[in-house]
């Protein structure tokens, strides 16, 4: 398990490496994305940046001040409202 863990953050690590050589600096939002995408944002709790708006899919709900942990595969959806910061780490 503990080697499954360490592959997934030098992936993540390795993404952002490439992602930033050929696109420059990233923004943290964009870092956080990566992360999810490699799996990593499991046990982490996130949030809405602003709780007056909401966000809802199949499996994923997100309202007001809730804070909840990701699905364990993120649609695509959910990673792009994390990426552009609708979506925020709590």
């Amino acid at each position: 398990m503990a080697e499954k863990k360490e592959s997934k953050a030098k992936v993540a690590a390795e993404t952002i490496k490439q992602a930033e050589e050929m696109n420059g600096e990233l923004t943290e939002n964009e870092k956080k994305a990566i992360e999810v995408i490699a799996g990593e944002g499991g046990g982490r709790k996130y949030k809405l940046a602003d709780p007056k708006k909401q966000y809802s899919e199949a499996e994923f709900t997100l309202a007001g001040d809730q804070e909840k942990e990701l699905p364990e595969n993120p649609s695509d959806t959910l990673i792009a409202r994390i990426r552009s910061g609708f979506i925020v780490e709590a």
